[in-house]
């Protein structure tokens, strides 16, 4: 009896020190923008940000080139403060040609956002975006990763069979939006018929305003890539990076 009660309590302590097995599930939630569609609530903020939107839509001339933004997504930053994030395609559709994001703080009564609405502040051409014309193609946002909610967006291109895409990291500070990292995200390459011509991407862990992990998948290979905050703020890679670029 005694030993058996040995054995039992040595296992349950090799279980309760057995280090925790890290997650490949995804760390952000990241979806489509989708520019079709008017989030609840946006349409005050929005008229706000752009005084001459039209029905949820804007048109403002940036240098030589005119963007049309539309509402994305409310960023809560405060009880009394929310960043309104906007996505601006271009006209210009030519491949050297790309979109443009905004970011607007807004300030309201505390609570869930609503009007009236003060703006506070307003940044353009903020994250990651597309080629022709394409503001940033996917996006999402978290409070793992630094003191202040973090902005995703990714973004890309290519074309003959050869595209990347890449994430970009903005800190929502209270002074303003601040970039941490570049990140490749996906890489393929159609003329090649190596498994190792697709690669994908995701963040998958955090160590809050330390370090974050990318963990990739090229065929049946997996490995991870760790970035670390380096005295300038900024998320930099251990090392040089295994996925190509275009």
């Amino acid at each position: 009896m005694k030993l058996s009660s040995l054995i039992l309590g040595c296992m349950m302590t090799m279980l309760t020190t057995l280090p925790a097995v890290s997650s490949e599930k995804p760390l952000i939630e990241v979806t489509d923008v989708d520019r079709d569609t008017v989030p609840a609530g946006t349409p005050a903020a929005f008229e706000v940000a752009f005084p001459l939107a039209s029905q949820n839509e804007a048109v403002r001339k940036i240098g030589e080139d005119n963007f049309h933004f539309v509402p994305l997504a409310f960023i809560p930053l405060s009880e009394t403060r929310t960043a309104l994030v906007s996505t601006g395609a271009n006209e210009c559709t030519g491949a050297a040609c790309s979109g443009m994001n905004a970011v607007h703080y807004l300030d309201h009564e505390a609570g869930e956002p609503r009007y009236p609405f003060t703006l506070r502040g307003e940044w353009l051409n903020v994250g990651a975006v597309g080629s022709v014309g394409n503001p940033a193609e996917r996006w999402g946002w978290s409070s793992d990763i630094s003191d202040a909610p973090v902005l995703y967006t990714e973004g890309g291109g290519g074309g003959q069979g050869l595209f990347c895409y890449y994430a970009i990291l903005t800190e929502l500070t209270d002074s303003g939006p601040v970039e941490l990292a570049r990140i490749p995200i996906e890489y393929s390459n159609a003329s090649d018929d190596d498994n190792s011509a697709q690669i994908n991407g995701a963040i998958t862990a955090a160590e809050k305003g330390r370090s974050l992990t990318v963990s990739y998948k090229s065929g049946t290979e997996t490995f991870q890539e760790i970035y670390h905050r380096a005295e300038d703020g900024r998320f930099r890679l251990d090392g040089q990076t295994r996925v190509p670029s275009c």
